[in-house]
């Protein structure tokens, strides 16, 4: 049922709706179908009681539940002011409204959405919040599940078990932060996870990560025959993509709970080596053996941890073998940085202040240095490629040869992109993905980093075409990709059931940062504009690198990162490729996210006094 089926005109009062949708929500909701009814009903209603009635309905369901977290639909800087103001905002709600929300959640009779505005009651500010509201969001969110799953059964809708797994979310969420009965959850947890025949194994996984996740609601002794689930599992017939989600979801969880139980760990480190055995079996190109041979160490590792000291020298065996035949293209550099390495240098500088933290980051400090990677690029073994006419392809398959004077450019970058994927990303995951998840690094103490800490935040007046100065105000343009970035990782991070879209955040961001650069160099009195055919037009990102003065105030370390960054020298050209849509959905990850997130910390290194050179 979608609601733009469904005639508005039948509802005479919001009365009637209220009614509709009671009988309705579930079908409603798996399809995010209730807002748009009370939007339609706000428009067509002649009385103000019943716009205002609709538009608070509207307010309540434009709220969303990530477990513990409380999301609003949309953040945006307030005007002139270094505040993040969001829409809508429960602590902004006056009497009226809550008044709205606590007969809503007496009256209404469907428990999902009685669920809903116990929930948001729970998540009230002081004075507001009672215990009594969190134990009816309990009640109602268990009935809700237990609806869902009984209508699953009736019409096996394929959208049920997601919706089923997100109320579970919220419910232990809203248990873990209360002292309660937990009888019926847990009777509920038990029919779920060994009654509803139904619930496929991705579902019935969700729930146990969360019981993994709340251990004080969650004892050794609820965890029983739990890993018979595991076991089940393990006997459908396996596919290659479900090996690769073994060894990377469903065989961790299941190591987790052998250890809590105190079971045999070492069966399921030994199925962690097998399946990775099956994985590596599974490649057969010569151009990928260097990903069997990731399979076959890390099969090695769990046979080791699994005790399993035959299949370990079978694997040992089969790894010695295949090295002669890897060939792999690029330089010989070896790192020796260990991830246990990566994660303590990111533990100790999350140890720091949040103010420090992105100080650190914009210092490129920890990121690798010319000098360096120039030397590694040249130590590197001559290819015989060396000797050929050399045909590039770029990401919308357009051929172009390499110039002879841009050989030795490419193998830089070349060399940079290889410390860039096995150091700075994984020290930039491990300082930003824990930091936002303790909520110690969060859009706001970014956004006030750069408005105090940075040139960027400095007012820089410039004259429009009338003549008159206007102040620019970078974080306003900034702001909506930071808060999106820290927005959507938030909510990845708590929910199992949302996957990250990082599209608005890195697309915005990309342009600005070319901005940025301009703007700094307009600070400067460095001209942007040049002469060509058609007249005076603005220089290009790589020309504004390149500019001497620019580069008395960024070294060239900096510009290493930037030119890798943005321009078209052999980099990741995310501005070209930004800007001229050639990103598919898939190249709109975290690790371009959190490589432009360093970008603009070390462009907005220096603090800018408008009478003097940026510091």
């Amino acid at each position: 049922m979608k609601a733009k089926d469904i005639d508005m005109s039948q509802f005479k009062s919001i009365d009637e709706l209220y009614e509709f949708v009671d009988k309705h929500a579930y079908e409603l909701e798996r399809n995010w179908d209730i807002v748009q009814l009370f939007i339609g009903q706000r428009n067509q209603a002649t009385s103000e009681d019943e716009k205002q009635k609709a538009q608070f309905e509207i307010d309540c369901l434009h709220f969303d539940f990530k477990g513990k977290i409380l999301f609003s639909q949309v953040y945006a800087e307030c005007k002139n002011e270094n505040v993040i103001a969001k829409y809508p905002d429960l602590n902004l709600f006056e009497k009226e409204a809550i008044e709205y929300v606590i007969a809503r959640a007496q009256h209404a009779k469907n428990p999902i959405l009685k669920a809903r505005y116990n929930h948001l009651l729970w998540k009230s500010r002081p004075g507001i919040k009672n215990k009594n509201y969190a134990l009816s969001a309990i009640e109602n969110y268990i009935s809700a599940i237990k609806n869902y799953y009984a209508l699953y059964e009736a019409d096996n809708h394929k959208e049920t078990p997601f919706e089923i797994g997100r109320l579970y979310e919220n419910l232990v969420a809203v248990c873990s932060e209360i002292n309660s009965d937990v009888t019926q959850l847990k009777a509920l947890t038990n029919f779920l996870l060994f009654k509803a025949k139904k619930l496929k194994f991705y579902t019935i996984h969700g729930i146990l990560k969360d019981m993994l996740d709340y251990p004080k609601l969650f004892k050794p002794i609820d965890f029983e025959q739990t890993l018979s689930i595991f076991d089940k599992e393990l006997k459908q017939n396996r596919r290659k993509v479900d090996d690769f989600n073994l060894v990377s979801y469903h065989l961790p969880t299941a190591i987790k709970i052998a250890t809590k139980t105190k079971s045999d760990v070492k069966k399921w480190h030994n199925e962690v080596g097998l399946a990775y055995l099956r994985l590596a079996n599974e490649e057969v190109e010569e151009n990928r053996y260097w990903i069997k041979q990731r399979f076959h160490a890390e099969a090695i590792k769990a046979f080791a941890l699994a005790g399993n000291k035959d299949k370990k020298k079978e694997v040992e065996a089969l790894y010695a073998q295949l090295k002669p035949k890897i060939k792999l293209p690029g330089f010989s550099q070896q790192i020796e940085l260990p991830q246990k390495h990566i994660i303590a240098v990111a533990n100790n500088v999350l140890k720091e202040s949040a103010n420090k933290v992105y100080e650190i980051i914009a210092s490129g400090y920890l990121f690798p240095k010319y000098d360096e990677i120039n030397k590694f690029s040249k130590n590197n073994e001559t290819s015989f490629l060396d000797y050929c006419t050399t045909v590039q392809f770029d990401i919308n398959k357009n051929i172009s040869n390499l110039r002879d004077e841009d050989v030795g450019a490419k193998k830089i970058f070349d060399t940079y992109n290889y410390y860039i994927s096995v150091c700075i990303l994984p020290y930039m995951y491990h300082v930003f993905i824990p930091g936002i998840k303790s909520g110690h690094l969060t859009f706001e103490n970014f956004i006030a980093f750069l408005s105090e800490k940075t040139w960027i935040g400095s007012p820089h007046m410039k004259c429009d075409l009338s003549g008159e100065e206007q102040p620019t105000n970078w974080i306003a343009l900034l702001a909506p990709s930071i808060i999106e970035f820290f927005l959507q990782t938030q909510a990845w991070l708590n929910s199992k059931y949302y996957l990250p879209s990082y599209v608005l955040c890195i697309d915005s961001l990309v342009l600005k940062m070319e901005g940025l650069l301009r703007d700094f160099s307009e600070r400067l009195n460095i001209p942007t504009s040049v002469n060509r055919k058609n007249g005076m037009e603005e220089v290009y990102v790589n020309n504004i690198l390149e500019n001497e003065i620019i580069k008395e105030h960024f070294d060239k370390d900096d510009m290493l990162f930037f030119n890798y960054l943005l321009s078209n020298d052999g980099g990741m050209n995310l501005r070209n490729n930004v800007a001229h849509c050639f990103l598919d959905y898939s190249d709109y990850n975290l690790s371009k996210i959190l490589l432009l997130i360093a970008g603009l910390l070390r462009i907005g290194k220096f603090y800018y006094n408008e009478n003097k050179s940026p510091k």
